[in-house]
């Protein structure tokens, strides 16, 4: 398992967070993902044999938010 702190940007409340948490999740390879809306960060943990940081920070990109 591989760990990483994306910083991301365009988050306006909690629920953005929540979104960007239950759609990450649904990565296969995700074991799992906390974003912190106040920090604008994402805490992720994933499998990097099943699935890439690129598609993580693309599904992040699809909900309308930036990784910085």
């Amino acid at each position: 398992m591989e760990k990483t702190v994306l910083k991301l940007s365009g988050l306006h409340c909690t629920s953005c967070a929540v979104n960007i948490d239950l759609t990450i999740e649904d990565i296969p390879g995700v074991k799992n993902s906390c974003t912190n809306y106040a920090k604008s960060e994402s805490k992720i943990t994933f499998n990097p044999s099943e699935t890439s940081l690129d598609s993580i920070k693309n599904a992040i990109h699809n909900l309308g938010y930036q990784v910085n």
